[in-house]
């Protein structure tokens, strides 16, 4: 009996059920690649990708095998799932699987977790640099939540300092770079214990 209940569960996932995606939002073609008006990761991967697709030194690669999804896209989704806590390739394709905007953008084909897990391994910088971008724009949006002229920075009006620092830049960078490889590294190692 103790074995039994020391046994793996088949039906264990490394994320939890609770975690909400909205991966068709990321892929629409509605969303601007410039956007900003739109808060949240949602918007800010967006943003991110279409800038890392610019600035990287090599082309973003979509396996052939992974569908019609452009590499934007691909990037986008990948990203979106890592910076939502979502790192294992088979929950991101179930993730894909159970949005219908999402599957209806890349025809119904949606990328297979060793697609998934190719496209991590050839687009491990692109991915990092739209990592670092998306947490950069979150934490702004933190600095600008708790400056002292925000009317909605607190209930009990306590003015919190912000002042940029000498420094703080770079600090920042150290952040997010370091918070987009450990994200990445903890994909590769789910992957690599699931295998």
């Amino acid at each position: 009996m103790d074995d039994e209940m020391n046994a793996p569960d088949p039906n264990h996932k490394s994320e939890p059920e609770t975690t909400i995606l909205h991966l068709g939002k990321v892929v629409a073609d509605s969303v601007p690649s410039d956007a900003t008006a739109g808060e949240g990761v949602t918007a800010y991967v967006t943003k991110a990708a279409a800038e890392a697709m610019q600035e990287s030194s090599k082309p973003v690669v979509v396996p052939k095998s992974a569908g019609p999804l452009p590499p934007k896209s691909m990037l986008g989704a990948v990203s979106y799932c890592y910076a939502k806590g979502v790192y294992g390739s088979e929950d991101i394709e179930r993730k894909m699987q159970q949005d219908t905007e999402f599957r209806a953008s890349c025809g119904q084909e949606v990328p297979r977790p060793e697609d998934i897990r190719r496209f991590r391994r050839l687009n491990r910088e692109a991915i990092q640099a739209t990592l670092e971008k998306t947490f950069r724009l979150a934490r702004k949006k933190v600095v600008e939540a708790l400056k002292p002229s925000n009317p909605f920075r607190s209930a009990s009006g306590e003015a919190v300092s912000v002042t940029p620092v000498a420094g703080k830049s770079e600090e920042t960078q150290a952040i997010v770079r370091r918070e987009a490889a450990e994200r990445l590294d903890k994909a590769s190692f789910i992957d690599g214990m699931s295998m």
